[in-house]
């Protein structure tokens, strides 16, 4: 382990216990272990055999969990460098297949807008944007049920007080407080 990086624990599945690298940067901020186990715990077997797109990647540590459960396949968007320096550290470092992922080496935004949406196969999306950003709500505004008409369910995570209306198409299913961290989760209506 470098010195100057934090760590993030992997919670469950077939790498649970997997000690990842996390850069020591204040603008990069992992998602709490309790908030991950949440998540997960919410989402049970629709992590399973699923395509799993890690928006706002950091280092990965959402979407490796999500592959350690069992999603086949897991999409990492970021364009941090040193962010994608520790998420291909960490894949490597859990000795994941290159075939059961691919980094998106760009911003969100360019990669919702592009056409064909090169994530357009993932059934469940996780959003982490940066909190001092506020770009939860534009984010939403750019998930779209046509350019990814695999998407099941969105779960994104944001500052308590922020509230978030469900991108059209979808509803609310759960919204999980941990002080001044929510994660909202949307499934496609009807």
């Amino acid at each position: 382990m470098r010195r100057g990086a934090r760590t993030v624990t992997i919670g469950g599945g077939s790498l649970r216990g997997r000690v990842l690298r996390y850069p020591d940067d204040p603008a990069l901020r992992p998602s709490m272990q309790r908030t991950k186990a949440s998540m997960f715990s919410s989402l049970g077997a629709r992590v399973e055999g699923a395509v799993f797109a890690d928006l706002y990647a950091g280092a990965g540590a959402v979407g490796i969990e999500a592959l350690s459960r069992g999603a086949r396949f897991a999409h990492f968007v970021e364009c941090d460098r040193t962010a994608l320096d520790a998420l291909r550290e960490n894949l490597k470092l859990c000795g994941i297949e290159a075939g059961r992922f691919r980094v998106h080496e760009a911003a969100v935004a360019h990669v919702l807008d592009a056409r064909p949406c090169p994530i357009a196969d993932a059934a469940i999306v996780f959003a982490d944007p940066p909190y001092d950003a506020d770009v939860g709500e534009e984010l939403l505004t750019r998930v779209s049920l046509e350019a990814m008409p695999s998407l099941a369910c969105l779960v994104l995570e944001h500052r308590t007080r922020v509230r978030v209306a469900a991108p059209q198409g979808m509803t609310t299913e759960r919204e999980r407080r941990f002080g001044d961290t929510t994660t909202t989760t949307f499934v496609v209506a009807g």
